[in-house]
């Protein structure tokens, strides 16, 4: 008897709370539509504001990748503030009337700033698309020169490396570019130049007849040979271009007449002498075979 009680008290109190719960609203975390412009919102709470009572919604902090509303509320903005969004600082909020409007009103606000973010994207892509058109009917227009420039300085940099100091070299790289613009080519064709003129100017001074004491030897065809492959010799080991003094290559007073030098074909009696006084003083790294035919004798 006592367990048929219990058991009618168990059924009537179930029946009572469903009763109850057909009549109660839905919990208020639901009144917003889940996921809405792709975030996790929280319930803050009701408040008083001047437009009345409004429930607070906040983006929930582990879920705060903001991209999309962002996107949505910078093209959007009338239609999510309508429907009560806004931001709070750098936290997405929608202060939500209260009591809440359909569903389908907030998802309609959101479809009208969303297609608005879209109209703009679209804009921003085709202005995109037209940029590159134009740049490449210019390019096919005027680039011709300008890769023509480019060229000529790559190659300057590959063969004359030598002549490029750290700076101008460093300057020169940066411009080495599929397509150069205007700026880029005439900067490209002035470095090269200087480079050009740096080399004009020793090779002016090698041309011109010097009282030296290596005139003589000079003379000596086998002894010009010998010279030019020694200033070869020191080119290849001077790599850092004279930049340290660590006794390999040339020294800092000689590199660029030791590199012009070695770069040409021959050397004729002037430019021997020229190069016997450029070598001698970096005689120690020559074999002894080749000091041996630049001096006479390996000794010295």
């Amino acid at each position: 008897m006592v367990t048929l009680v219990l058991l009618l008290v168990a059924m009537g109190a179930i029946a009572a709370s469903a009763v109850a719960a057909s009549h109660s609203p839905l919990p208020v975390e639901q009144a917003l539509p889940v996921g809405v412009l792709g975030l996790a919102w929280r319930n803050a709470g009701t408040r008083q504001t001047r437009f009345g009572q409004r429930t607070l919604w906040l983006a929930d902090a582990p879920d705060r990748d903001v991209a999309r509303y962002s996107r949505a509320y910078s093209a959007g903005r009338d239609a999510l503030r309508e429907a009560g969004f806004s931001w709070d600082s750098l936290t997405p909020v929608c202060w939500e009337a209260v009591p809440a409007p359909a569903e389908d009103d907030v998802l309609a606000a959101v479809a009208v700033a969303e297609a608005a973010a879209d109209a703009v994207d679209a804009v921003r892509e085709q202005a995109r698309v037209e940029a590159i058109r134009a740049a490449d009917r210019e390019w096919i227009a005027n680039g011709a020169p300008r890769a023509e420039a480019i060229a000529a300085l790559r190659e300057c940099l590959e063969t004359k490396s030598w002549a490029w100091n750290k700076r101008k070299k460093t300057l020169a790289e940066s411009l080495l570019g599929d397509r150069p613009s205007v700026r880029d080519a005439v900067l490209a064709r002035e470095l090269v130049g200087e480079v050009e003129l740096l080399i004009e100017n020793v090779t002016a001074r090698l041309e011109a007849l010097m009282e030296s004491p290596w005139w003589e030897r000079a003379g000596i065809e086998a002894v010009r040979v010998a010279v030019h492959e020694g200033c070869r010799f020191l080119s290849d080991r001077d790599e850092d271009r004279a930049a340290h003094r660590n006794g390999i290559g040339w020294s800092a007073a000689h590199s660029h007449v030791g590199h012009v030098l070695a770069s040409m074909e021959s050397l004729d009696q002037a430019k021997a002498a020229h190069a016997l006084q450029a070598v001698y003083p970096h005689r120690r790294q020559l074999t002894p075979e080749l000091r041996a035919g630049i001096f006479g004798t390996e000794a010295v």
